[in-house]
């Protein structure tokens, strides 16, 4: 008997801490997890969503941050504020706080948990700084929105009910950064977000497009909205996401141009302001865009000090390249200036020029930082910041063992292969008659000694290696193609003028095929599904003659 009602009780106890748990009528309904500059103005909204009053006392977080609730009695259908900084909060929103005791909220996410004073857990939940949590239009992570639970009753586990905070405070400005935040109030429910301008290119010398996040109206279209660029004419594109700039003035060729976009609409009085306005540097290339510079050879643990680092750069397009403001960002720091590399030619950029020039007689460009000895990514970018080329090296995983600190350089033979592939890659072949003084483990009967070497160089700079069974292909450029429209949603068409038999293989920024096939007819409907918006390259080959060419192919929803 004793047992049966112990069970009982024990029944009775779970259920009402389940109970509790899903029927608890205070909530969390807005996050300040991380604004602009310090995080002084983080902040955690209770909300009491029922009709009665609750006595708060004994309540307590017991994760996320610390503190235990005193005295503190919540009104039906009202809230209460958890802060940081309980004076430079209250002076910032003119709305009361309570000062947390301790801790703060992780920029990354994290749990946060609400017990009453029986130690019942009445509210909990876990963000995060990642989708499917809120992450735009403007990014709660340090942009200036909060995270915010329009709806009460709605479950505020799940991220799907979350969005960031729609209402503008107008005047609350912290590192040149506008909260977007209502502590003690609701959300209005209504988009006060103006449109955000994220992506600007150069596509030819008088037209530059420029991509919103959103649906803008007609205000896109207004010439003084686009400053920088001289007179011009503006259109949208079907999804009201895409302008089109056409300049009076065309671009000067290889020079760096800045402008400046403000005052576009989405809906009328929602616009753009002067914390919104957004800058942009595009270029352009007479000669055509600086694609076909490929990565060629990698010294990336030369014998010695690493002085002798270097990276080489072909220009395979069989056309002048101007690379002013390509630039390495990862594996190395370095920026082109003013320079152009010949249809044919090679440049090389090395970590000690000086020491490189009087070991080769060649002077290359010095970059900053170095390469790893183990494993690099080594990424070339054309200056509107779009990947050239990228190259993952390793010191094993297929890649040649030899080339790691034993003197020898990687070279990638034939130009037309994939060199983030490692079966595209060999060591170099020729000698440079080089020795360089290092030291080697050596084994010598059951113990391992390190042991002064001279060790031979093989690398090439700046010339094809001789030892590559592999003589380079020169291809033809493919004429009477047209592609159309670009950009577009995912869907375009392939005109082949020639009516001649084409392959085609679509290929991401990082070099990885995402589709490929051929083309019978003199126009085909092309459907890249499920990608997301961004740039991409279409390389058509003719199968008969083995003319090539890449296309960029921009997609904009």
């Amino acid at each position: 008997m004793k047992k049966i009602l112990l069970c009982a009780i024990l029944m009775l106890i779970s259920s009402y801490t389940i109970h509790a748990q899903a029927e608890s009528d205070i909530v969390i309904t807005e996050i300040m997890y991380n604004p602009p500059g310090s995080d002084s103005l983080e902040y955690i909204e209770l909300y009491n969503k029922s009709d009665f009053g609750v006595n708060l006392t004994g309540w307590q977080f017991t994760r996320g941050i610390t503190h235990s609730l005193s005295g503190i009695f919540i009104s039906p259908k009202s809230y209460i504020i958890l802060a940081k900084d309980k004076p430079i909060f209250e002076s910032t929103f003119g709305v009361p706080a309570i000062e947390w005791e301790d801790g703060g909220l992780s920029n990354s996410g994290e749990s946060l948990v609400l017990v009453n004073a029986q130690g019942v857990i009445m509210d909990t939940l876990r963000y995060s700084d990642d989708a499917p949590w809120p992450t735009g239009p403007i990014d709660p992570d340090g942009d200036g929105p909060s995270i915010a639970l329009c709806d009460p009753e709605a479950d505020n586990m799940d991220p799907a009910n979350w969005t960031i905070g729609d209402d503008p405070t107008q005047t609350i400005i912290v590192n040149n950064e506008l909260i977007y935040a209502h502590p003690f109030g609701e959300c209005l429910g209504t988009d006060l977000i103006p449109p955000i301008p994220e992506h600007a290119e150069a596509i030819s010398q008088t037209e530059i497009i420029v991509i919103f996040n959103e649906a803008t109206n007609m205000t896109a279209e207004l010439s003084e909205n686009y400053t920088g660029l001289g007179t011009l004419t503006a259109d949208r594109d079907p999804t009201w996401t895409v302008v089109t700039l056409v300049l009076d003035t065309p671009l000067q060729d290889g020079v760096l141009t800045t402008f400046c976009v403000d005052n576009v609409q989405d809906l009328p009085g929602n616009q753009m302001t002067d914390l919104n306005t957004e800058c942009f540097e595009v270029i352009w290339h007479s000669t055509g865009e600086v694609r076909d510079i490929v990565i060629t050879e990698i010294m990336y643990n030369a014998p010695g000090k690493d002085s002798l680092d270097f990276i080489e750069l072909y220009n395979n397009s069989g056309i002048d390249r101007n690379l002013w403001g390509c630039f390495f960002d990862k594996g190395i720091s370095f920026e082109f200036p003013e320079f152009t590399l010949g249809a044919g030619e090679y440049v090389v950029i090395a970590e000690d020029s000086a020491n490189f020039e009087l070991t080769y007689g060649i002077t290359p460009f010095k970059w900053g930082g170095s390469l790893d000895n183990n494993s690099e990514k080594i990424s070339f970018n054309y200056v509107d910041g779009d990947t050239i080329d990228l190259v993952d090296y390793n010191d094993n995983m297929g890649w040649d063992t030899l080339a790691d600190g034993l003197g020898y350089s990687l070279v990638l033979c034939d130009f037309a292969l994939d060199n983030a592939d490692s079966l595209s890659w060999t060591i170099a072949t020729t000698s440079t008659g080089i020795f360089i003084e290092d030291s080697i483990d050596v084994i010598v009967g059951t113990d391992t000694i390190r042991e002064a070497v001279q060790i031979e160089m093989f690398a090439n700079p700046g010339e094809y290696d001789d030892g590559c069974d592999v003589d380079i292909q020169y291809v033809e450029e493919l004429a009477g193609v047209r592609i159309y429209p670009n950009p577009n949603d995912g869907v375009f068409f392939i005109e082949n003028q020639e009516n001649t038999r084409l392959e085609y293989q679509v290929y991401d920024l990082y070099g990885r095929e995402i589709r490929q096939g051929q083309l019978n007819t003199t126009q085909e409907q092309i459907h890249l599904k499920n990608v997301p918006k961004g740039v991409y390259l279409l390389r058509l080959t003719d199968q008969f003659s083995s003319k090539s060419t890449t296309k960029k192919i921009v997609v904009s929803r």
